[in-house]
């Protein structure tokens, strides 16, 4: 029988999401048994500091950009002998080009090349925005398609995700194991005092302000919430300083990494969280609310239904959904503090279940045993 490769070479993102599931997996891995990890990064301040080490045709059509850096740092520094290599992010997969085709992999990510652009076509409809999403797609689907052939476990971040390694990569299911995130559940939990909802309040939580639906938030809440319930905005985006707010609504921009204490009071003393966003692969944030034990509301777009279960932890709101739509679906959890309670225990519950630092262990751990086969 095959012994599990130990001698681990990983390529990590440190860019916007990436670096919370990063740090996430190297916690996880301190408690995984015999494994003796090189990490190599793609950092933020990569694009700017290496642009000259990506090629003029990477960066005219915008593919592969990532890994033409990792790559780039591989060659640079070449690391120790490895018996498999975790590569964290599908967009990454090729920065594997140079390295032994023998070598296999174990790949962790929240989208697929396809579904990428599919996202952006969706998100800003045009035949612009159509043709761009067919012509990437056909340009980097073999490269993906060749690169996946070394990769021996899946660690997808949502069903979603997962449906389309199956569908459009040919993936066997029993090499893939949904993985959505790896909270600290014991810390970021609900607070053990009771709610005070007096007025109830709406909690929305994305620097990305617009991408996130923020500003649709905002017009909702003036026209059908207020005085019903207060709205508190967490987001350091720059377009929010100084931008005047309708009554009822707060901006709390100073909950940086350091704050983290502070960004868990907001969710412990909210009544419902709120979501409308436009593009998005899972969004942490929201199963950061639901371990804090909040009942959600968000877009049904990308995977965000690996987090908002449809009338059992909270409503998904289809993608066309208007202001009205969404204003039902505040007032109804509004008006109803029983169902709110109720919501927010099956969304912690999920949470303890799936997105928990025990169960990303146990999925990693999972997926270093199936390398060696």
């Amino acid at each position: 029988m095959a012994t599990r490769p130990d001698r681990f070479l990983f390529l990590l993102s440190r860019v916007l999401g990436g670096k919370t599931f990063t740090g996430q997996l190297m916690h996880a891995l301190e408690r995984v048994p015999g494994v003796r990890p090189h990490f190599v990064f793609l950092e933020e301040d990569d694009y700017g500091r290496h642009a000259d080490k990506i090629p003029a045709a990477n960066r005219l059509s915008g593919t592969y950009v990532g890994p033409e850096i990792l790559r780039w740092k591989l060659r640079k520094e070449p690391p120790p002998p490895c018996d498999a290599v975790f590569v964290q992010s599908f967009e990454l997969l090729p920065a594997c080009d140079d390295l032994d085709p023998g070598l296999p992999a174990v790949l962790a990510h929240d989208s697929t090349n396809l579904l990428s652009y599919r996202l952006i076509r969706d998100q800003k409809p045009s035949w612009a925005a159509s043709a761009e999403c067919w012509g990437k797609s056909l340009l980097t689907h073999s490269r993906y398609a060749q690169a996946l052939r070394r990769v021996k476990a899946f660690l997808p971040r949502t069903r979603w995700c997962a449906d389309s390694l199956v569908r459009d990569f040919g993936v066997d299911p029993s090499r893939i194991r949904v993985t959505p995130a790896g909270l600290d559940t014991a810390w970021w939990c609900p607070s053990p005092e009771p709610r005070k909802e007096e007025p109830p309040v709406l909690l929305f939580v994305g620097d990305d302000f617009e991408r996130k639906g923020g500003p649709f938030l905002v017009d909702l809440f003036a026209r059908y919430i207020h005085p019903r319930a207060r709205l508190k905005i967490v987001s350091r985006h720059p377009g929010l300083k100084g931008r005047r707010m309708p009554p009822g609504v707060e901006v709390l921009s100073n909950y940086g990494p350091g704050r983290r204490l502070a960004l868990l009071e907001e969710f412990r003393t909210a009544s419902i969280f709120v979501f409308p966003t436009r593009k998005e692969h899972m969004g942490l944030v929201l199963a950061e609310a639901a371990a804090a034990g909040l009942p959600l509301i968000a877009t049904d777009v990308g995977g965000t239904s690996q987090v908002v279960r449809h009338g059992e932890n909270g409503y998904l709101m289809p993608y066309d959904a208007g202001a009205g739509d969404w204003a039902r679906a505040i007032l109804d959890f509004l008006a109803d503090a029983p169902k709110r309670l109720r919501f927010g225990e099956a969304a912690r519950t999920l949470a303890e279940r799936e997105f928990s630092q025990e169960a990303l262990r146990d999925n990693v751990e999972w997926a270093l045993e199936t390398a060696a086969r």
